[in-house]
């Protein structure tokens, strides 16, 4: 997986402070399945979402790796590894990741750069509970044509529309449960990958907040409807069902429409350390989103 930082103005974010400090009362029944005699939740609490905020923002503190060595301790981890990392201390409650490339959990190793391959071994250890995609839309000949592998005329035409909203697909998966769910997000077919926190204690607020390895993010949050940002952390970005796809200052970025210009950025992404912003390459990835919702042993 390429590890590039997306070029922004502006499928897993601000201090768990305010409401989310003070958290509405959760359904007494989550939802769990039985087996093997082992009993697993999708619904995760607010220690759990606390655990991997704070992992997140600690590893964008650090600086970045050397750019003369694969991984050296000490240092910021980047995209899949930071993933790996969270889900570690989202499922198992620690991690030896942020001082290692490995886990004590073998479910989580040996999977290199590829985020279908962590998805599936994850799968098959049912710590996921659902799966599900987005594609993209592009216009041919003045019509909106869905962007697919199996039509090499359509990969290479530029995504430009979801084909259905990310934000409705989580609210689907969630359904009437009352609680944290957390969703690991391949963006761009596993050309970048990050983890994403659904907030539906109250269906009138639900809220998601974005973590990956960049400085893309902003550590933002609501306090009494307010949007609040801390200066200098990130790996922790609040966003909602509708609003702008880059930062603007007092609001909240729409998850849908962020979601559009990652992969148009991704898409775009010619790799070159001095890219300019008008530059693309033009099909440097297949827009394609793929989420998996997780859950872990009661």
């Amino acid at each position: 997986m390429k590890l590039h930082v997306l070029v922004l103005c502006p499928v897993i974010v601000a201090v768990l402070s305010g409401s989310m400090l003070a958290p509405k009362q959760a359904a007494t029944n989550p939802a769990a399945l039985n087996k093997d005699s082992i009993q697993y939740t999708a619904l995760f609490s607010i220690d759990d979402v606390e655990r991997i905020k704070q992992f997140f923002l600690a590893n964008t503190a650090l600086p970045e790796q050397p750019k003369d060595s694969n991984w050296r301790p000490g240092f910021r981890h980047k995209c899949i590894n930071t993933v790996r990392a969270g889900l570690d201390y989202l499922i198992f409650g620690e991690s030896s990741i942020p001082d290692s490339l490995y886990s004590r959990h073998t479910v989580l190793n040996g999977h290199e750069n590829d985020i279908t391959a962590l998805a599936k071994k994850l799968h098959d250890s049912h710590y996921i509970r659902s799966y599900d995609t987005v594609r993209f839309l592009s216009l041919r000949k003045d019509e909106w044509v869905p962007i697919t592998k199996a039509d090499p005329v359509s990969r290479g035409l530029p995504p430009m529309a979801l084909e259905k909203s990310l934000w409705n697909t989580l609210l689907r998966r969630v359904g009437k449960e009352r609680g944290f769910s957390v969703f690991l997000l391949s963006v761009c077919d596993g050309y970048h990958a990050a983890l994403l926190t659904l907030d539906h204690r109250n269906p009138a607020e639900i809220k998601a907040y974005w973590a990956d390895q960049t400085h893309r993010h902003p550590l933002r949050y609501f306090v009494n409807n307010k949007l609040e940002e801390v200066p200098d952390k990130y790996g922790w970005e609040v966003m909602q069902a509708n609003g702008p796809a880059k930062h603007a200052a007092g609001l909240a970025r729409g998850l849908d429409e962020y979601m559009l210009l990652a992969n148009q950025q991704f898409w775009c992404d010619c790799g070159r350390p001095n890219q300019k912003p008008g530059d693309c390459c033009s099909g440097n990835c297949f827009p394609f989103i793929q989420i998996w919702r997780l859950q872990k042993v009661r």
